[in-house]
């Protein structure tokens, strides 16, 4: 089993195609394109971590892609998803993503990912939707109360689509987003999530 990480689906959603420059021409080969890749990544019996934002638009028809899709799949919920405690009724909607094929929706998450160099340990990361810091083509960080506390712990996240994969925050802890729109439309896996991490300097010992 290997376990992956992804965000921002966007699934139904017209305006992220021009919004983040898709390579799509409209939702449906957008929503097809996704899957197919997804599929090509992920295996029946792999495990994903959705960091949020998984549908917009006629949300019903992007839940409905879940039976579709391989693996076991755990939502942390973002700020366009229903379920999100950024929505005032959004604990009404966590048993509807749950029903649809969500083994879990939560709000953050801590995992551990795997060895990747010998003798140096996994990695402990935490999950969220939103970065310490960082927006999605504006400069005014939202949802600031939905925000973990930056406590110098590597946090994987969503939320800023094309604006970067990998930065560090004002207390300079590393941030990597990995949102579609900048691995290639398709899952990380915790592998080469953890090397690329490493490869930014920052593997966090204390965390291990």
């Amino acid at each position: 089993m290997t376990t992956f990480f992804t965000s921002d689906q966007h699934f139904g959603h017209a305006n992220i195609i021009k919004y983040c420059d898709r390579p799509f021409a409209d939702v449906p080969e957008m929503d097809e394109g996704i899957i197919a890749r997804w599929n090509e990544t992920v295996g029946p019996d792999d495990e994903v971590w959705v960091l949020g934002d998984y549908a917009m638009g006629d949300r019903a028809r992007g839940l409905s892609y879940l039976s579709r899709m391989n693996g076991t799949k755990y939502l942390v919920s973002g700020n366009h998803d229903l379920c999100s405690p950024v929505e005032r009724n959004g604990h009404l909607h966590v048993q509807q993503y749950a029903d649809a094929g969500f083994a879990a929706v939560v709000s953050q998450a801590e995992v551990k990912l795997p060895e990747v160099v010998p003798g140096e340990g996994g990695l402990r990361v935490l999950l969220n939707h939103f970065p310490y810091e960082g927006d999605s083509h504006t400069e005014e960080d939202r949802h600031a109360q939905f925000r973990l506390r930056d406590l110098r712990q590597t946090l994987v996240c969503g939320h800023v689509h094309d604006d970067w994969r990998v930065r560090r925050s004002p207390e300079g802890t590393l941030q990597v987003n990995v949102g579609v729109d900048v691995w290639d439309f398709r899952p990380v896996s915790a592998e080469d999530l953890h090397r690329f991490i490493l490869e930014q300097g920052d593997a966090t010992p204390s965390r291990r």
